[in-house]
């Protein structure tokens, strides 16, 4: 600390018992060293330690504590008087209006003189009682804390030594409320971080959210696209191949019928089947072509899922039991029934339960299990898995493209799936597909609930 502003006639003289008062002050000095000496986490109790510490050691009568707050006005924030009244010296004083503030330096007044004498509404510390004062500013570096002020009645000298050991435990206290303050701007600044990590984290989340429903909304319009321009084509296809499919099919049925009357030999009649069903089966996808082109207009009622499903699984019994699979059907009584055509649902419940049929050769389960999703009350969830060969990643996300398909030639057209899709979106609902190869698929179909 710098030289010490005295004003008045104090005097410095040792005072009876100094032995005994030093031991005193080491002792406080140590104990409060030990208080203070450490980061504080409780600043308001470190404070209230100190002030109650000093008084024991020098029996003033006013011992407290004024702080500056954010307005540069002094703040009582601890104190301890003998009579228990509290201090009113520096009661909403600026800064500059202290003295030892003003200057920097400790200062010791008597005969009831304030070290704001100059400025402070409080001039007197007591209406004229012959008392001494001190007040030591709190300070750090550049920053000022605030000051550590006693009053003493009647009129106390401090000696060189007792002034020494109140300087240590100022200059202790005022390092003490620089370390808290430090303590206490950095653990804003981590809490800060970390909730400006949090919104990045967020802000993250919901912008990878943000591009997966980019991506899907994309996937689906281009898919839709696909549909509508490959839907044109085929419509008009479908009608240059029918007519004179129609006319083959019926050539063939009359040939058949008068088989007898021409005594055809039965190996023609064995050929004109072959012809029939393989005619019938180019008529099927041509009918599946038409449903694809989706130039049919379709009735929409409430549909009961359940025996959409049933009717869909019946069709399969005999394959079923010749590819030694077997169906689990899990669909809860409070599922609610759905709005679309019975028909077209059937048919996309029959493909996925054919696919679910071949992918397994040697066997295995298809679990059916119908649900409302969270969040989606107005949906209902139909799962269809399977334990087959799978899907590989880089064809999932055309397999609902028209054409595609990972059968072997001539064992699929490649149109089942995009006629599932096209059904599915045409009822306002939307179909997805997970697969693991050589583990299984899962198809999800969502359909809304029946109309109200």
């Amino acid at each position: 600390m710098s030289p010490v502003k005295v004003k008045g006639d104090m005097e410095t003289k040792t005072p009876p018992g100094r032995e005994h008062w030093t031991t005193s002050a080491l002792s406080t000095v140590i104990k409060l060293n030990n208080i203070i000496g450490f980061l504080p986490i409780d600043i308001d109790k470190t404070l209230k330690a100190v002030v109650d510490e000093t008084y024991n050691l020098f029996n003033p009568q006013m011992c407290c504590i004024y702080m500056v707050g954010e307005d540069r006005r002094l703040e009582l924030t601890t104190f301890k008087t003998s009579d228990g009244t509290v201090p009113d010296v520096h009661i909403n004083s600026i800064i500059d209006a202290c003295a030892a503030m003003r200057d920097g330096l400790p200062y010791l007044a008597c005969s009831g003189i304030s070290c704001s004498a100059a400025i402070c509404p409080n001039r007197k510390i007591s209406g004229g009682a012959s008392i001494s004062h001190s007040c030591i500013p709190m300070i750090t570096g550049n920053d000022i804390h605030g000051v550590f002020s006693m009053t003493f009645q009647p009129e106390k000298i401090l000696s060189r030594d007792k002034l020494s050991v109140l300087l240590s435990i100022t200059n202790q206290l005022s390092m003490a409320i620089q370390r808290y303050r430090l303590f206490e701007r950095l653990r804003n600044e981590k809490l800060e971080v970390e909730r400006v990590y949090r919104e990045i984290s967020t802000l993250n989340e919901m912008l990878k959210k943000n591009i997966k429903e980019l991506k899907d909304t994309q996937d689906k319009l281009i898919q839709s696209e696909k549909l509508a321009a490959t839907g044109e084509l085929t419509a008009g296809l479908c009608h240059e191949i029918n007519n004179p499919l129609s006319i083959i099919l019926n050539r063939i049925e009359c040939l058949k019928m008068e088989s007898r009357d021409l005594s055809l030999p039965e190996v023609v009649l064995k050929d004109l089947n072959v012809i029939y069903s393989y005619a019938a089966k180019v008529s099927s996808i041509v009918q599946d072509l038409l449903i694809f082109s989706r130039h049919h207009s379709i009735e929409f009622d409430n549909v009961n899922i359940r025996a959409v499903i049933e009717r869909a699984v019946g069709v399969f019994q005999n394959d079923l039991k010749r590819h030694k699979c077997k169906v689990h059907l899990k669909m809860p009584s409070d599922v609610p029934d759905v709005y679309g055509n019975m028909d077209r649902l059937e048919q996309v419940f029959q493909n996925l339960v054919s696919n679910a049929i071949d992918s397994m050769p040697d066997g295995g389960n298809i679990y059916i299990e119908a649900e409302i999703p969270t969040g989606q009350p107005d949906s209902v969830a139909i799962k269809i898995r399977d334990e087959g060969e799978g899907i590989a990643e880089e064809n999932l996300r055309r397999i609902f493209d028209p054409f595609f398909t990972t059968k072997k030639l001539g064992r699929g057209s490649g149109l089942g799936l995009s006629i599932c899709y096209g059904i599915i979106k045409n009822h306002g609902g939307d179909i997805t597909v997970r697969s693991v190869v050589n583990e299984g698929s899962l198809f999800t179909v969502y359909l809304p609930v029946k109309n109200k």
